[in-house]
């Protein structure tokens, strides 16, 4: 007996695994594995407002929090008569292949040779069938999709993205902070290793530095995240998925391990189902921690570039034979043509600046001005991502013994290897000290 996918939903994606991948002929060759590509020339380049001083990897965290997710809240029974694998009036369907038992009709589309290939693969698989079964689990989301970015830009060949955003009207600010950036790397660019390189970076560097590849992207994501307003994300290659969200501030950052195409327990298919509805809040999916951050990040007063002016010419792709298995920069990739002159920053470094702030020496005094102040502020980005909040905040000193059960065991966990400022951007400073913690914003 043939079982359609909303009989046992919860059994259907337990073994829902992404179809292996199918390469052309023409297909550029990959890196051997173990290796970087050397090929991710984004045209991204260092500005003084990437403030990203903070990323913490969520390691096994994560799959935990994703499986309990699931358990809670997919059933395993029939969702009824009335409803059916396909939607007849919009054509979606769940076209990821399960166990035999489900009666899954889908055609692989044509062999990768290019980039606009492994886009179709990514679009017909994993997000079309998510985006079906959200909408069977919860109704009210039907007028939420996928959309690709068609707006061309430098990198148009080695990035794309799409946006999980409200259909009808994605310009609100409260439907962008909802909304998820997916962006898209195709794997001859994008290599096993270079993603395990991303997701164990810690920092962005804070000076004017030449950027390596996992830094480049990095920026790519935070120049994009903060101009569209969308704090989370999703980072492909199709062989491998990775998971981040930004603070309210934009100086923080989680993200989860790599997942394989073909992995179990979660599945790709679990997590970005996972990550979705966390953006929308729905169900109690995750949240970052609230965390104290630079005033001016938090209220969105800061400078953000329209798009980057350094074009794919300035940055030669590295010829070498390196086996890349450092972080050291291989000596051929020439990337230095892409750093700016820093001129434009020494004239803001030398703009008047208003009266020097005199502190209180009563404590108390301080903290009844500061709350003071905190009753004038307007409303604020953080305010509109609804129900993003945590109980406790977490101070930039270390807590005191009687405090540290009130933290939640993530929370805990995330932070329980508090590690010292250096000028690596592969070590982190926890938190942010730019500025006092009453400075921090409490999430409404």
């Amino acid at each position: 007996m043939a079982w359609w996918g909303i009989d046992d939903l919860r059994g259907y994606m337990k073994d829902a695994v992404l179809p292996e991948l199918k390469y052309g002929g023409d297909a550029p060759a990959l890196p051997p594995s173990g290796h970087k590509s050397h090929r991710n020339t984004l045209s991204t380049r260092f500005r003084k407002e990437r403030h990203l001083t903070s990323i913490q990897c969520l390691d096994d965290t994560f799959d935990n929090l994703v499986n309990n997710w699931i358990t809670a809240n997919v059933p395993d029974t029939s969702l009824g008569l009335s409803l059916r694998d396909q939607d007849e009036r919009t054509g979606e369907i769940l076209t990821v292949p399960s166990a035999r038992k489900f009666r899954i009709s889908s055609t692989l589309p044509a062999p990768v040779t290019e980039f606009n290939r492994l886009w179709a693969w990514i679009d017909h698989f994993p997000l079309r069938t998510v985006q079906r079964i959200l909408h069977i689990l919860y109704p009210q989301t039907k007028d939420w999709g996928f959309v690709s970015e068609t707006q061309q830009h430098y990198d148009d060949q080695i990035f794309k993205e799409f946006y999980f955003t409200r259909t009808e009207c994605s310009s609100t600010a409260e439907i962008a902070s909802n909304s998820v950036l997916v962006a898209c790397q195709p794997p001859w660019v994008l290599s096993s290793e270079d993603m395990w390189q991303f997701t164990e970076l810690q920092s962005l560097p804070a000076g004017n530095t030449r950027l390596r590849g996992k830094e480049r992207l990095w920026c790519k994501l935070w120049d994009l995240c903060v101009r569209k307003q969308c704090f989370y994300f999703i980072v492909t290659s199709y062989q491998q998925w990775t998971f981040g969200v930004f603070s309210d501030g934009w100086t923080n950052a989680y993200i989860s391990p790599p997942f394989d195409a073909r992995s179990r327990q979660p599945t790709v298919m679990h997590a970005i189902l996972y990550w979705l509805t966390s953006a929308l809040d729905i169900d109690d999916g995750y949240s970052p921690p609230s965390l104290p951050e630079p005033v001016e990040y938090l209220m969105g007063q800061f400078d953000i570039p329209s798009s980057d002016t350094c074009g794919l010419d300035t940055i030669q792709e590295s010829l070498s034979s390196w086996a890349g298995l450092s972080d050291d920069v291989s000596p051929s990739a020439r990337a230095d043509a892409c750093a700016p002159l820093g001129v434009s920053e020494k004239e803001d470094d030398e703009s008047p600046t208003s009266e020097p702030y005199i502190k209180p020496r009563d404590p108390a005094e301080i903290r009844q001005m500061v709350e003071r102040w905190r009753a004038t502020l307007p409303i604020t980005r953080g305010d509109r991502r609804k129900g993003r909040r945590t109980d406790v905040q977490a101070p930039c000193n270390p807590l005191p013994k009687s405090d540290l059960d009130l933290l939640s065991p993530l929370s805990a966990d995330l932070f329980k290897d508090a590690a010292s400022t250096t000028a690596s951007s592969d070590c982190t400073e926890v938190g942010n000290n730019k500025g006092h913690w009453l400075v921090s914003i409490k999430r409404k």
